[in-house]
């Protein structure tokens, strides 16, 4: 299977996944949902990712935690370009320092 036919495999399925829980499921309320309601969609994949990334688990590179944790000490502003900067600087400072 060639990159872009398994990209547009990935994009179907996660449209139709979510399109799916939109349709059928109740409205999620509680204090879990008020936490994941505050995380963008974006970064909420990306560490889902990790969950799905390679048949070994294993732990990620100190520079890939630092940017994670940047990015989600700036996800409660809600801004998709204030996170991704955030995760940016966090990977660099790690760089920098190790």
């Amino acid at each position: 299977m060639g990159d872009l036919a398994l990209i547009g495999v990935v994009a179907l399925v996660t449209y139709v996944s979510r399109a799916t829980a939109v349709a059928f499921l109740p409205a999620a309320t509680g204090g879990f949902f008020g936490f994941v309601r505050r995380i963008p969609a974006p970064l909420f994949a990306g560490l889902a990712m990790f969950a799905l990334a390679g048949a070994e688990p294993t732990m990620p590179d100190v520079s890939t935690i630092a940017a994670v944790v940047g990015a989600l000490v700036a996800s409660p502003k809600r801004s998709l370009g204030l996170t991704l900067a955030a995760g940016i600087a966090g990977f660099l400072v790690a760089e920098l320092l190790s």
